[in-house]
């Protein structure tokens, strides 16, 4: 047996960040000094609002970066991105890889006091695969089954040999929330009162502004907190998140990628590389709504996109271009694909009329959340009225953004990820049946299918693991519908006496992070 080792901002916010640009234009503005080792609180600032509390519900990993401070996983990855125990401490396969079984820590609970046991992980993959609006059913599609072995043992029954499953159990795909909770009110956990494993515990919610956690005693790994509370404000004026860093309104901020340079001028740190957190931007297109019923549609566009502008315009010296979803460096990125559709307009045009479309003749809906996506929306609708394609912006808020993409109601969609924990997850979301990343959905590739067999089929150590997942990635993105545009790190600007946190591919860990007294 195999076994590890063990929307708006609210008034008092508005208040506060408007009496700090009065004091730095009257020249009374203070230092970056936001944080302290007496308090060891982290103020957070960022300017979307979080609308799934609920890991099974939320389809952003971007978003689970608030998540994880409350919830924990059966197994995390570590900086080299190897499976390590959580709530788990071990796993073993069958001589076939078509069943795991998975070992839970014993004495854990949940923040309400409920057990963490095997009943609790079987009702939590029944009710991934099965609720309505999971957004990790594409993920488990291999899982046919949990067993109850004994209270600290599962099983689970997979369709087909996948040696993946440790992954997609670590961090997102593997966050345990609790049973009692989710049985007694689903749409409470996921909408107000969320309650986990992991390190801190909620002790208030304001769901338009505010939410507040205090470091939870019970967390299996409590020793390596060191953080005492974090209070993550949402729904701030982004223009406003530096002045906010200099006042001491917040002392850990998420900021735009234009913002970096002042951050830094202004005394404070700056996290900003792919290898800590990176987001490739995308359009997502649904090819069961027309126009993109017809495949010369979609491949025009992938010669009519510009991923240099994008990295130009909108990246501000961080960005770079990107041509498929991985960046280069990922153990996926396939470095055939960057040369696969380069910039050409005319070849997008003479696609198009070979087609038998009249210049003008396409058009579309295209859609986005206001808060992330207008400037990414507004450079492709200009590259592709250079071509005689037509898009017609709609941006909206996340919640109502959100049904219409998750619900694969839209006909085409600009956004972003930030990679999953396991390979294979990554490419089922955006080219399986199913895959929460997927528009097209349920549509998918019989070449797409093939490769993703071989790859699941292979182990994580076996010698020829990466070439078959690089040629899972592209078979899928060659057949996939969607179309990558630029990869941008996420930019975190925190106060100098926080020390930086782990440096995790697309996920935040708390664990060592702690205040250091600043120069007097």
């Amino acid at each position: 047996m195999r076994f590890l080792s063990d929307r708006r901002p609210s008034a008092a916010v508005v208040a506060a960040v408007v009496a700090v640009i009065a004091m730095v234009v009257a020249g009374c503005g203070g230092s970056a000094s936001g944080g302290s080792a007496s308090d060891s609180t982290i103020r957070w600032g960022v300017k979307q609002i979080q609308a799934n509390w609920d890991p099974i519900v939320t389809g952003s990993t971007g978003a689970t970066v608030y998540l994880t401070p409350i919830y924990e996983s059966l197994f995390t990855v570590d900086g080299q991105r190897k499976v390590v125990p959580a709530l788990a401490s071990g796993y073993e396969y069958n001589a076939a890889g078509d069943q795991i079984t998975i070992r839970l820590k014993p004495g854990l609970t949940f923040q309400d006091g409920s057990p963490v046991d095997a009943e609790a992980v079987k009702f939590t993959i029944e009710r991934i695969k099965t609720q309505e609006n999971s957004a990790l059913k594409g993920s488990y599609s291999n899982v046919r089954s949990a067993t109850v072995v004994d209270p600290l043992t599962v099983r689970l029954d997979l369709g087909q040999q996948d040696y993946q499953i440790p992954y997609l159990l670590a961090v997102r795909g593997g966050m345990l929330p609790s049973k009692a909770a989710a049985q007694a009110d689903p749409a409470k956990l996921n909408s107000a009162a969320p309650v986990g494993a992991g390190p801190f515990k909620v002790v208030s919610y304001d769901p338009e502004s505010k939410i507040v956690l205090e470091k939870w005693d019970g967390y299996w790994d409590a020793a390596s907190i060191k953080v005492n509370r974090i209070e993550i404000n949402f729904g701030i004026d982004p223009s406003t998140l530096v002045a906010g860093l200099r006042s001491g309104v917040y002392n850990w901020a998420q900021i735009d990628p234009q913002q970096a340079d002042e951050a830094r001028k202004a005394g404070f740190d700056v996290l900003a590389s792919v290898d800590r957190h990176w987001s490739t931007q995308f359009l997502s297109l649904n090819t069961n709504k027309a126009p993109f019923t017809d495949p010369a549609v979609a491949e025009a566009i992938r010669y009519a996109v510009n991923p240099d502008e994008y990295a130009t315009k909108l990246g501000f010296g961080l960005a770079v271009p990107a041509r498929q979803l991985f960046p280069e460096g990922h153990p996926a990125y396939v470095p055939a694909l960057d040369a696969e559709h380069p910039y050409d307009p005319a070849k997008a045009r003479e696609i198009l009329a070979k087609a038998g479309y009249t210049d003008g003749a396409v058009s579309f809906d295209l859609s986005g959340m206001a808060v992330l996506s207008g400037q990414v929306a507004e450079v492709l609708q200009q590259q592709l009225k250079a071509v005689g394609i037509t898009a017609n912006i709609t941006l909206l808020d996340q919640a109502n953004w959100g049904k219409g993409y998750f619900g694969k109601q839209q006909a085409a969609s600009v956004y972003g990820y930030v990679g999953r924990d396991s390979h294979v997850q990554a490419l089922t979301e955006h080219f399986d049946a199913g895959g929460v990343l997927n528009l097209s959905s349920p549509t998918t590739s019989p070449q797409f299918q093939e490769a993703l067999e071989a790859v699941r089929a292979t182990p994580i150590d076996a010698p020829d693991y990466e070439a078959k997942l690089q040629a899972a990635a592209q078979a899928g993105y060659e057949n996939g519908s969607t179309v990558a545009l630029y990869s941008v790190p996420s930019v975190v600007a925190k106060d100098r006496s926080i020390s930086d946190p782990p440096a995790i591919d697309g996920y935040q860990s708390w664990k060592g992070v702690q205040f250091t007294p600043g120069p007097q």
